[in-house]
C-alpha cells in the first residue's frame, strides 16, 4: 500500500478552512515539508498509526505565515518523504487568506465577490476606497454605474469605465476607487454639469460593490487589514475623546521634590454615530485586525500605525435600538504625538493677525 491522501482539498481554499489533513500509508514514518515555492516554513515527523498520519493544524502554520508575509494568496506545496528523506508524493494548497469561517468555496467566492464582507457601504464625498479582487488568467473592465443630480435637478444615471484590467496568472489585485476620478469621467461621459453624485456601484467581471455618497466629514478614519488581509478604509462619524494619563514617581533630594520614572500613556476613545447592521460586523474586522493604521494614504509606510486597545462592539436585532461601536486606540509608538498642527489648521475662529492697538 503506497502513501496516499485521504482528505479532499480544494483546488482553492481558505485558509481558515484548512483542517486536519489525514494520509494512509505503509511507512512506519514520514516526513513532511510545506514550502512556499523554494521557502520552506514548516517541517515534522510523523509517527503512523493503523496505517495513517493525521496532520495537525496545519492551517495555522500557513494562516501565520501568510500574516507576517503579508500576502493574500499563496500556492503551498506540501511534501512528505520517507525517514530517509526519499520523497513520496507532493500536494497543492492553494490557499487564499481569510481569518474568518465562511460557508463557501473560496474559488466560487473569489470569482463573485471582491475581498471584503461589505456588498454596500457609506463614504464621505470626494473620498477614496480600495476594492481587491482574487483572479486568475484574463480580461475586464472596471465599470462605474453612477446616481446623480443632473444639472436641471433631476435624478439621472450613467455606467462610466474606469479602467481596463487584464491579470496574467493567478494572484490579488487593488483597485483604487476615487471619487474625484468618478466625478471627472461622469462628466465628460455626460456632457453637461453634474450637480451631485449620490451613489455609485464599481463593477468588475460579476463582482459588484456599491457605494452611497453621503455628506459628512469623516471625524476619524482608519486603514486596516481585513479578514481577507488585505487594505480596508473605515470612514467613521465619531465623538472621540482624548486621555492622557502622566505615571511618575517622586524623591526628596536635597529638600526638594523631583519626579523620575514619569511615563505618559496618551488614548483615544471613539464612540461611532449610528452603524447599519452590515457595517456593525465588519467593523468587528477593525476591532481585531492585526495591523490598523490612522488616515487614508496609497501606502500605509507614510501613515502611523496605532492599535485598537479596547473595545465594545454590540449589534442589535431589534429595529428601535441603534448599532453603535465604541473603542479605544492608541499609537503603537509610546512617545505622545500631537494630533493636529496649529500651522495648518484653517478652521479657527480668529484668522486674522492680533493688533493691540485700538483705534
Amino acid at each position: 500500500m503506497a502513501t496516499s491522501l485521504i482528505t479532499q482539498i480544494p483546488i482553492f481554499v481558505f485558509s481558515s478552512q484548512i483542517g486536519d489533513i489525514e494520509l494512509s500509508t505503509e511507512q512506519d514514518v514520514i516526513e513532511i515539508t510545506l514550502e512556499d515555492g523554494l521557502t520552506e516554513i514548516y517541517r515534522s515527523k510523523l509517527y503512523a498509526f493503523d496505517g495513517k498520519v493525521t496532520i495537525v493544524n496545519i492551517g495555522e502554520v500557513i494562516e501565520q505565515y501568510m500574516k507576517a508575509q503579508k500576502q493574500t494568496f499563496v500556492a503551498f506545496t506540501l511534501y512528505y518523504n520517507k525517514a530517509d528523506g526519499t520523497n513520496i508524493s507532493s500536494f497543492n494548497i492553494n490557499t487564499l487568506y481569510c481569518s474568518l469561517v465562511l460557508d463557501a468555496e473560496a474559488g466560487v467566492f473569489g470569482s463573485f465577490n471582491f475581498l471584503s464582507t461589505l456588498t454596500a457601504k457609506r463614504v464621505p464625498r470626494d473620498s477614496t476606497d480600495y476594492l481587491w479582487l482574487f483572479h486568475g488568467q484574463g480580461t475586464g473592465q472596471v465599470k462605474a454605474h453612477c446616481v446623480f443630480i443632473d444639472e436641471n435637478g433631476e435624478t439621472a444615471n450613467a455606467t462610466v469605465t474606469l479602467r481596463s484590467l487584464v491579470t496574467d496568472d493567478i494572484g490579488v489585485t487593488r483597485i483604487v476607487v476615487n471619487q474625484a476620478l468618478i466625478n471627472s469621467m461622469l462628466k465628460r461621459a455626460w456632457g453637461a454639469e453634474i450637480s451631485k453624485l449620490m451613489s455609485y456601484t464599481i463593477e468588475y467581471n460579476n463582482r459588484f460593490m456599491t457605494y452611497y455618497v453621503v455628506d459628512f466629514m469623516p471625524d476619524v478614519s482608519f486603514t486596516f487589514k481585513n479578514c481577507f488581509n488585505v487594505d480596508e478604509i473605515a470612514y467613521f462619524n465619531a465623538i472621540t475623546t482624548t486621555k492622557t494619563k502622566v505615571n511618575r514617581s517622586t524623591a526628596v533630594v536635597g529638600g526638594r521634590y523631583l519626579f523620575y520614572d514619569q511615563s505618559v500613556d496618551k488614548t483615544y476613545e471613539v464612540e461611532s454615530a449610528p452603524l447599519t447592521e452590515e457595517e456593525s460586523y465588519w467593523v468587528e474586522q477593525l476591532l481585531c485586525s492585526h495591523s490598523v493604521w490612522l488616515g487614508v494614504a496609497p501606502d500605509t509606510t507614510s501613515l502611523r500605525k496605532v492599535i485598537i486597545a479596547d473595545s465594545d462592539c454590540e449589534v442589535h436585532d431589534d429595529d428601535e435600538q441603534l448599532n453603535k461601536v465604541k473603542f479605544t486606540w492608541q499609537f503603537a509608538m509610546k512617545t505622545p504625538h500631537l494630533m493636529k498642527s496649529f500651522r495648518e489648521d484653517t478652521n479657527r475662529i480668529f484668522t486674522e493677525p492680533y493688533n493691540a492697538t485700538f483705534d
